[in-house]
């Protein structure tokens, strides 16, 4: 039987078989996975297992090359990967100065002196885990319907564990992880005057108006909020409705017109019951890494080296690590409900 090769990297065994394309005369270069399965005898083990394992490697390297801070999350905070999928976690101090300016005799020896104080936090990383399998009848039925049904199972791996990150981050999942970005238990919360879109235009505008504003008085003026998170329905709303007097949406003109200049608007389904009560909920907050993050260290889900774990049956693990959503400046943050 042909001796199993092993590669430190995804980059390595990619390189490998670009400079080796033709294994048991099937040229895996550029033939498809159903031209390519068709010629081989999968009685054969021998045969079966060198066309098998550069096969593998190939969909991992494309599921391994996926990019998951550029999915939909990404776009409402920064998402941190720094480390990998091994680290415990992420360690950092938050710093504040102390001391007051007094009105001061050269002669007295009482001099009023400044300080600094530091503290410590910790954001711990939890593993989770989706991998996929296959046995020698998925080979079969792929052989005969010209299906590359591994791939789909490695797929159906990567799009599992990309729905658990986005709901991690968004909300929480309950276990690790009880809150995320539209559920965060440290910005400051208040309760609308009047809703986005049973209310008039103009009045529409000053709830939002309002929550940009909580955010430079909150923070001291140190802060502006630069992006503002709607419900869906409430942004569809203001979307299609015209402002008082003018020629464009509600949106269009909160967008040119807003309190704080280049205001960005997004919107998610994730809103629509966030606030207390299940009401709607929109935020309005300084979308940079010092106020907020997300940590996903190593970048995502990985999946590693296909093993044989019977003689009709291989599993590819699948792991990653997640650190959840972490709000270091809460008052940088403000959610108002019932929109």
């Amino acid at each position: 039987m042909t001796k199993p090769m092993f590669f430190d990297s995804i980059p390595a065994a990619v390189a490998y078989l670009e400079a080796n394309p033709t294994v048991s005369g099937v040229h895996l270069g550029d033939a498809s996975w159903a031209d390519a399965i068709r010629g081989v005898d999968l009685n054969d083990a021998q045969q079966t297992m060198a066309f098998l394992a550069p096969q593998l490697l190939r969909v991992e390297a494309g599921t391994y090359m996926v990019k998951y801070p550029l999915a939909d999350y990404a776009e409402f905070m920064p998402v941190d990967t720094a480390g990998s999928i091994w680290s415990a976690g992420s360690l950092y101090y938050s710093g504040d100065i102390a001391g007051k300016p007094e009105w001061f005799d050269v002669a007295a020896d009482d001099m009023p002196y400044a300080d600094v104080n530091r503290t410590q936090f910790l954001q711990e990383n939890h593993m989770a885990g989706i991998g996929y399998k296959f046995n020698r009848m998925d080979l079969e039925r792929g052989q005969q319907l010209g299906v590359n049904v591994v791939a789909e199972k490695a797929n159906a791996s990567t799009e599992t564990a990309e729905r658990f990150i986005h709901k991690t981050a968004m909300r929480g999942d309950g276990l690790k992880f009880t809150t995320g970005f539209v559920n965060d238990p440290l910005a400051t919360t208040v309760t609308a005057a009047s809703s986005l879109t049973s209310g008039t235009p103009d009045q529409a505008v000053a709830v939002v108006n309002d929550a940009l504003t909580s955010v430079e008085v909150n923070t001291g003026e140190t802060y502006r909020a630069n992006t503002l998170a709607l419900p869906t329905s409430s942004y569809n709303s203001l979307a299609s409705r015209r402002m008082t007097d003018t020629g464009m949406s509600v949106l269009e003109y909160i967008r040119q017109n807003a309190v704080v200049e280049n205001l960005i608007i997004k919107r998610s389904r994730h809103l629509e019951t966030a606030g207390a009560g299940a009401t709607k909920r929109l935020a309005a907050y300084d979308n940079r890494p010092e106020v907020h993050r997300f940590h996903l260290p190593g970048g995502g889900h990985q999946l590693f080296a296909a093993w044989q774990k019977g003689p009709f049956s291989w599993e590819v693990p699948g792991i990653m690590s997640i650190g959840g959503y972490e709000n270091r400046i809460p008052k940088a943050k403000t959610f108002v409900d019932g929109v």
